[in-house]
């Protein structure tokens, strides 16, 4: 039999064996698709949360008819809705198909459906007397038939899911079966080849070819080709031995990308791959030859850049980089804009390491960054002492608390309706034993930036309600909270310790979060909300109306007040456009049942332009500048007739 008829049959086998392979591998994509769908959707765990919904709505209506129970109104219709929600989770779900077999249990799953709808009018006239006992004794009769109901779910969804788990491990081993077969064919063939030397010289070819991929691959970022982080040190470590030998002189640029973090976000990975290699077209086409441009990891690029003067060639450089990243770019039918910041590092005679002068385009690039967007910036020495300074606050930092160098200023929160104190924002000050006050703004970021947050809110919030419990009038005390304290997982037991220790009532505590916090909205944090409300806590959302998403997240969660950014308030006078969205966040905290509070009030006028708009609260230095628990007034009068401080 020639090599050639041996090719022919094993080239018949081996298409038989991929579509055998391929028909087996579609079936078992197939089952476990169903199997994910079922496991997705589980139709008896939603059968046995209904059952729990319905005995927790039975014993809110027992309580509620008990008068001292603690059981309101609002809670059993809370548990109504729940209820609700889960009856019609199991009507339009998979539940049908499960008992569509059994008539008793589709019988009950109707008859839960007309019993919800009987009780709703009942629910929302729980005060009319025997209305409680009649949603009763509708329910009563439904318990048994419910469970069984859940139980059968179980048993059928369980045998279900056993059929498929069988069905996908056969097919399971008839697949591991066929590639063996595959791969066993393969090494024959492989076996019968390796005879030829043409196969011989053609492999050692390939291999060649392959050991300059491998090296090109280790010394190039795999997304944009450019060189990688190690390529480029390499690069900046012969620079720099030319410099030191010869004189010639370079400078080292860091350049990060400005808001590409959103376009990730927002547009996906893929988009955010496909914009980095037009990125990294553009900073090749900015550069001459012999010049080095490198993806250093993430949205950051290095550049090397032979110069022949001091800073007039990087300086040029760098506004061509940053006039070409920030022209809009067409990415898979979208257009997206961003921009590039750059910091320059010229080579200087002190200059020791690769090293150091990275870390010095860093430092001017991180100063950059905080100059604002498309900028550029050459490393300065103030750069160090400035990095030296943060590297010292963040030590006096980890000591403050233990040194009891924290103190809690107090600001004046007023029911404008009402022409009272109602309650205290705590404002966190920090007297340094050598710098004196330093600002909230300051040294906040660092907290949260060497996760020192957590044990200082930790501090705030069990200080704030040791101080609110001597207040009178049942004055309630705000707390802002960070974003980096729901990471943790331990505010809501922070928050109850708290609580319990001080004997502060619960809905005298309110704590208080920017959108930022739910920029990421995810399970913890709003887990971690819900947590805070049943304990009675009330939930601020601060400075509403400055992100991009602000109606979404009253969407997301009930809040009880809504506090209108300050800047807001602050043009009220000038701008009409700011009157009419604090008039527009004035109705829609009405219309949620939310309170409102304009931040910012310094002068009579805006308070009466807030009063005008309908706001509920107002807080501001014309109220009272933040001071000290043993300076604070309760009285509104004595607030404003106090000098400002």
């Amino acid at each position: 039999m020639s090599l050639r008829t041996l090719k022919v049959i094993f080239g018949a086998v081996t298409v038989c064996f991929l579509l055998a392979s391929t028909y087996i591998a579609v079936l078992v994509a197939e089952r476990q698709k169903v199997l994910g769908d079922i496991t997705h959707y589980n139709p008896a765990w939603h059968a046995s949360q209904a059952v729990s919904e319905f005995m927790r709505l039975e014993r809110r209506l027992d309580a509620f008819n008990v008068p001292g129970r603690g059981a309101d109104k609002e809670e059993v219709e809370l548990r109504f809705e729940i209820l609700l929600s889960r009856a019609k989770l199991l009507i339009e779900g998979r539940l049908q198909s499960i008992i569509q077999d059994d008539p008793d249990q589709l019988a009950t799953l109707r008859h839960f459906a007309d019993v919800l709808a009987l009780m709703r009018p009942l629910i929302a006239e729980l005060e009319h007397p025997g209305a409680v006992q009649q949603a009763l004794q509708l329910l009563e009769p439904l318990e048994p038939r419910l469970l069984q109901l859940a139980s059968y779910a179980q048993i059928r969804g369980g045998e279900r899911i056993a059929q498929d788990q069988q069905a996908l491990n056969r097919l399971y081993w008839i697949f591991s079966g066929l590639s063996l077969g595959l791969i066993l064919l393969g090494l024959i063939l492989i076996g019968l080849f390796s005879r030829h030397n043409q196969l011989l010289e053609r492999a050692h070819g390939d291999l060649h070819a392959l050991t300059g991929r491998l090296a090109h691959a280790a010394s190039h970022d795999a997304l944009t080709k450019l060189a990688n982080r190690a390529l480029f040190h390499e690069r900046l470590a012969v620079h720099l031995t030319r410099w030191q030998q010869k004189g010639i002189r370079f400078a080292a640029l860091c350049l990060d990308l400005d808001r590409f973090k959103s376009v990730n976000d927002t547009l996906g990975h893929e988009i955010g791959d496909a914009l980095l290699k037009v990125v990294a077209d553009r900073l090749r086409n900015c550069l001459r030859e012999g010049d080095t441009v490198a993806r250093l990891g993430g949205d950051e690029f290095g550049i090397l850049q032979e110069v022949t003067g001091e800073r007039e060639p990087c300086t040029v450089l760098a506004r061509r980089i940053v006039e070409r990243l920030s022209a809009p770019y067409s990415v898979d039918g979208r257009e997206i804009v961003i921009g590039a910041s750059i910091g320059i590092a010229p080579v200087e005679a002190d200059i020791v390491s690769p090293d150091q002068m990275l870390k010095r385009a860093d430092l001017a690039l991180y100063e950059a960054k905080s100059q604002g967007r498309g900028m550029f910036c050459y490393f300065e020495p103030s750069m160090e002492e400035r990095l030296d300074a943060r590297r010292s606050l963040e030590i006096d930092l980890r000591k403050a608390l233990a040194n009891d160098e924290f103190e809690l200023f107090f600001q004046p929160q007023v029911n404008i309706k009402l022409n009272e104190i109602n309650g205290f924002e705590a404002l966190l000050r920090w007297h340094h034993p050598k710098w004196g006050k330093v600002s909230p703004a300051e040294f906040i970021p660092v907290a949260e930036e060497i996760g020192l947050i957590s044990p200082l809110g930790e501090w705030v919030i069990q200080t704030a309600c040791a101080e609110a419990v001597k207040w009178p009038r049942d004055i309630k005390v705000a707390v802002n909270l960070s974003p980096v304290q729901f990471r943790d997982g331990t505010l809501v037991q922070i928050v109850r310790n708290a609580l319990e220790d001080t004997g502060l009532p619960p809905k005298r505590l309110e704590l208080e979060l920017t959108e930022t916090s739910l920029l990421d909205e995810n399970e913890t944090t709003m887990a971690a909300l819900h947590e805070l409300r049943r304990l009675g806590v009330r939930i601020a959302i601060d400075d509403f109306g400055t992100g991009y998403s602000s109606l979404s997240y009253l969407r997301s969660f009930p809040f009880d007040r809504i506090k209108v950014d300050r800047t807001f308030v602050r043009d009220l006078s000038s701008r009409h456009d700011a009157m009419t969205i604090v008039r527009s966040i004035a109705s829609l905290g009405a219309g949620l049942g939310m309170s409102t509070v304009a931040e910012g009030i310094e002068t009579k006028e805006q308070l009466l332009q807030v009063q005008t708009a309908g706001y509920t609260e107002a807080q501001g230095y014309y109220f009272g500048r933040p001071k000290p628990a043993h300076e604070l007034v309760y009285s509104l009068d004595l607030a404003l007739a106090a000098p400002s401080a």
